[in-house]
């Protein structure tokens, strides 16, 4: 019989925990926008309607 042996990319592991590292960062960079723009359109109907 042979022998299998699997070889495992390590580069895989820090390839992966950059790329949710990248999403993270970008997923609050978009809350924090549509954080101001519900902010900016709690303004304008309050302006409007008060």
């Amino acid at each position: 019989m042979e022998s299998i042996s699997i070889k495992e990319d390590i580069n895989y592991y820090i390839e992966n925990k950059q790329i949710n590292e990248n999403e993270l960062f970008s997923l609050k960079i978009i809350d924090s926008l549509y954080k101001k723009d519900i902010d900016k359109f709690l303004k304008i109907l309050s302006t409007n309607f008060i």
